[in-house]
């Protein structure tokens, strides 16, 4: 079995943190709001999570990002087996899978998920985003909410139901970045209905009043599936702060998003570090 100091796993904890507060600060902060015992855990999930999202940023064939995906995948098997590779994620990954009995379905999911980001227009209709924010976003909530000792089913349902809404409050905030890459995320029913193509979506000089009305008529309707998504899981019951933390940052997020008419290239859609914390401040479970 391979064994890893308490000194290798604080400076993984230190590393993968600095990380994921420059990479990841919304979700990071709502780590913050945890009690300091759970927090490594916390970060070894929001590692796991952003390690297996970045894949498709970071190399440039499908095949190849394949293989990082599976690289992960056996990762899982390792941890299961008592001999888990050796990288920063992983130091902290395997004594937080142990420590909780973590699902390596619910870890599985997110990975797999991640096989949409090599597709230009990966998303067939609103489900299908839906869905894709649930197993990535969803479940790494799900994840963090069992890590902080929710056990009920309902309660981790209703965290997962959080983490989607935030998930798909992400994918509306990436639309622009996105677009820079040449990837279309919006649903393509609904572009078809429009009678929206990719290039009036990517092309900012093709993206007149028309073109714009007709994209922020979308990004609406998918706002308010997110926000209903975190309305509904607050008849569940108190949820860790953590998990309310991104409740309270994705209404925030759409709420600004409503406020530029939809307009998801005109929002800001990154929030200032005062305003982050202060929306954490007054977040309620």
């Amino acid at each position: 079995m391979t064994t890893v100091s308490d000194t290798e796993r604080a400076a993984a904890l230190t590393a993968s943190a600095e990380e994921l507060t420059r990479l990841d600060p919304d979700r990071f902060a709502c780590l913050m709001l945890a009690d300091p015992e759970r927090r490594a855990d916390l970060v070894a999930l929001l590692g796991f999570a952003f390690e297996t999202a970045k894949t498709a940023e970071v190399v440039s064939e499908t095949m190849i990002g394949a293989i990082r995906l599976q690289w992960w995948r056996e990762v899982l098997d390792g941890i299961e087996a008592g001999t888990p590779r050796r990288h920063q994620v992983i130091d902290l990954l395997a004594p937080a899978i142990a420590a909780h009995d973590l699902p390596r379905d619910r870890l599985e999911r997110m990975i797999d998920a991640r096989e949409a980001d090599f597709e230009p227009t990966p998303f067939a209709d609103a489900a299908a985003i839906e869905a894709y924010a649930r197993d990535t976003a969803g479940q790494l909530a799900r994840l963090q909410a069992r890590v902080l000792g929710v056990t009920d089913g309902a309660r981790l349902d209703a965290a997962e139901a959080v983490g989607t809404g935030f998930g798909m409050a992400g994918v509306l905030r990436a639309l622009p970045h996105q677009a820079r890459r040449r990837r279309v995320l919006l649903p393509r029913d609904r572009m078809a209905a429009a009678g929206l193509g990719t290039g009036q979506v990517i092309e900012p000089h093709l993206r007149d009043q028309a073109v714009t009305a007709a994209i922020a008529a979308i990004v609406a309707d998918l706002a308010g599936r997110a926000g209903g998504l975190i309305a509904d899981a607050r008849k569940a019951g108190r949820l860790p702060r953590p998990v309310a933390g991104q409740a309270a940052l994705a209404r925030v997020h759409l709420a600004r998003l409503a406020r530029a008419g939809h307009d998801p290239f005109t929002a800001p859609a990154v929030l200032s570090p005062a305003r982050r914390a202060f929306t954490l401040l007054l977040a309620r479970g």
